[in-house]
């Protein structure tokens, strides 16, 4: 066999946007395939598979393009679906499902040994198929991670999950290529509401961000505080019914632990004498605001992303603690400055599933789960009185509704959909857990959660001893003390003003030119026409532009523009004409429009935020 380093471009792709699959094909070494090996030939490298004392190619010896098409003729492919698909093998399959496939069907494709993919990708150049947005890779076991590209995917539009099996490859471990399909199923349950969400709040977030930068530019990092705490206990406070009974347990841990509140349960904690270590909020949009009104906010700083709500971020200026989790101009801004990239702290429908995130960034060895209770009492409760939650009515659910699960303290208890996902994304996470932290369960009425066991709150306090937290107050305030320089936001800013703007500038002129054109040029006399060419060449340039540079693109795709190009996608499936060339114009018209409107709402946007009036910010 020859050497297995992977090719760069291969290498350069997967970095982009599978990084899990990326750092488990590195750690296999040297680790020769499973059942598997490359046969150099004539006609190039053939896969070749070992089945006890036989071998044989995946793919046949004879004809193996035709075996891929008769095996891709009976597939039956539903528009609009995600599909798992069993083996990368050579990927000779994998491109001809991509190439064949339509543009509204998205493929997970599962690889069970990454030592196999290193293989193949150290032969094959793929790094077009990777970048591919309908294209997702996994390999080894099935784990949380092994499905995080489903979470940038565009697949808001998926009306159905299903299967492809390419026999060859699936019989090899068809246990686990049927796990991988079952876990593809649950995670996306999970994430498609919150991609949902992501495109219509693409706008708020990036507007937001923009807002608040004056106010966090120079707020520290919460990985300043990476591992720093790990023998002082972590109190994990949410705004579950459970809270009204936990409330003396917390005043007698409060200088023993680190309680850290999301944003639900802060009102309750101020109004019964408990005053968080840091208090944590996530959503951008307005009612979060609603938890921090007609309370107290001194003295208690506040950590979140740069895409809180504004005005909450004003009111805690100064004591600010951020992340930057996948906020391209967050990170451009970090990057301008030499900052690095930032913490990433998980976002998951839930601000408490961002609370327990950052127990793992201090490195605390115990987490209490303190009204945690995901479930919903008996008379429709589930959240406690005095949340902000309470102000609107939205603390009952209607009886009966949801699924019945093992309580902590009761046999079964009721669980609606929203905290059935609350749910496994705590399980998720602690599923893969450092095996020194332990966690614990506070939440009486609540749920049972896998790998936190239920404790009472007379055996917590003993659990937590006699530690004191006053090494993480005394770390806290000094990092927000310190000074920073003012920063010159307007210079900062002007990579992504030239860059939107010449995308602007070439995509309005192209699809105006596209609109004037007459209808007979969708004739089939036109297909070869000068004009229908350059504007065709026009979508070249336009892709060379966005190509140019990554980083920003990432920051003009995480506005406006995301919506618009979610729009042009169901568009696209909606051109049909006899003249192709034609099609593509047509095509590329609305992709146009979509940059044009994405590249023309962010300048305005950094006109509104970061304009001459607002040239500097401090912290």
């Amino acid at each position: 066999m020859k050497p297995s380093k992977m090719l760069p471009a291969n290498e350069s792709a997967l970095k982009k946007r599978f990084m899990d699959a990326y750092l488990k094909i590195m750690a296999v070494g040297e680790r020769m395939p499973t059942s598997f090996y490359y046969e150099d030939t004539s006609k190039g490298p053939v896969l070749k598979q070992v089945h006890g004392d036989y071998e044989y190619s995946p793919y046949g010896t004879e004809k193996p393009k035709q075996l891929i098409e008769r095996w891709f003729a009976n597939l039956n492919l539903v528009p609009e679906s995600l599909y798992s698909l069993s083996g990368f093998g050579d990927g000779s399959h994998v491109r001809y499902f991509m190439e064949n496939s339509g543009t509204g069907v998205n493929v997970l494709v599962a690889e069970k040994d990454p030592a196999l993919l290193r293989e193949t990708l150290a032969r094959f150049d793929f790094s077009d198929l990777f970048s591919n947005d309908r294209f997702l890779l996994g390999t080894g076991e099935p784990e949380n991670q092994f499905f995080a590209p489903i979470q940038g995917a565009a697949l808001t539009g998926v009306a159905d999950i299903n299967s492809v099996v390419f026999s060859p490859l699936h019989k090899v471990d068809e246990i686990y290529y049927d796990k991988v399909r079952n876990e593809l199923v649950r995670q996306y349950l999970v994430v498609r509401p919150l991609m949902e969400v992501n495109v219509r709040t693409a706008t708020n977030l990036q507007e937001n961000t923009l807002q608040n930068l004056p106010h966090m530019i120079n707020a520290p990092d919460v990985g300043e505080f990476r591992d720093k705490f790990k023998d002082i206990p972590f109190v994990l406070v949410g705004a579950g019914p459970s809270l009204d009974e936990s409330i003396e347990f917390l005043k007698e841990v409060q200088n023993k632990a680190i309680i850290v509140a999301s944003n639900s349960p802060y009102r309750k904690l101020i109004n019964n004498g408990i005053r968080p270590h840091l208090v944590v909020t996530a959503d951008p949009m307005e009612p979060t605001l609603a938890g921090f009104q007609n309370v107290s906010l001194e003295g208690v700083p506040l950590a979140c992303p740069f895409s809180a709500y504004p005005e909450i971020v004003k009111r805690f200026s100064g004591r600010i603690l951020s992340w930057c989790t996948f906020n391209p101009i967050a990170s451009f801004v970090k990057n301008q400055l030499g900052q690095g990239p930032g913490t990433v702290i998980m976002e998951q429908g839930t601000v408490s599933g961002c609370v327990l995130d950052l127990s793992k960034v201090f490195g605390c060895r115990k987490v209490l789960f303190v009204g945690q209770d995901m479930a919903v009492q008996d008379d429709g409760k589930y959240y406690t009185d005095d949340s902000f939650y309470a102000d609107s009515g939205d603390h009952y659910v209607e009886k009966g509704k949801g699924q019945r699960l093992p309580g902590n303290t009761q046999d079964k208890v009721t669980v609606e959909q929203r905290l059935f996902v609350y749910l496994k994304t705590f399980e998720q996470f602690i599923a893969q857990k450092n095996p020194e932290t332990e966690y614990r369960n506070l939440a009486r009425t609540g749920v049972r959660i896998e790998g936190a066991p239920y404790m009472t709150l007379d055996d917590a306090i003993n659990w937590v001893g006699s530690s004191s937290n006053i090494d993480f107050d005394a770390n806290l305030q000094l990092l927000l003390n310190q000074q920073s320089e003012k920063k010159d936001l307007h210079t900062l800013f002007k990579p992504i003003r030239d860059y939107c703007n010449s995308i602007l500038e070439l995509c309005l002129s192209s699809a105006i030119e596209t609109e004037i054109l007459p209808d007979k040029f969708s004739g089939m006399n036109y297909a070869e026409n000068k004009k229908i060419k350059d504007l065709i060449k026009n979508g070249r340039e336009v892709n060379s532009l966005v190509d140019s540079d990554q980083l920003l693109w990432h920051v003009l795709l995480e506005g406006r523009t995301k919506r618009e190009l979610v729009i042009y996608q169901r568009l696209l499936r909606e051109i049909n004409f006899p003249n192709k060339n034609w099609q593509a114009v047509q095509g590329n018209k609305e992709y146009f429009w979509a940059l044009s409107e994405g590249s023309h709402w962010l300048l305005s946007t950094l006109d509104k935020y970061i304009g001459q009036e607002n040239l500097t910010a401090s912290a």
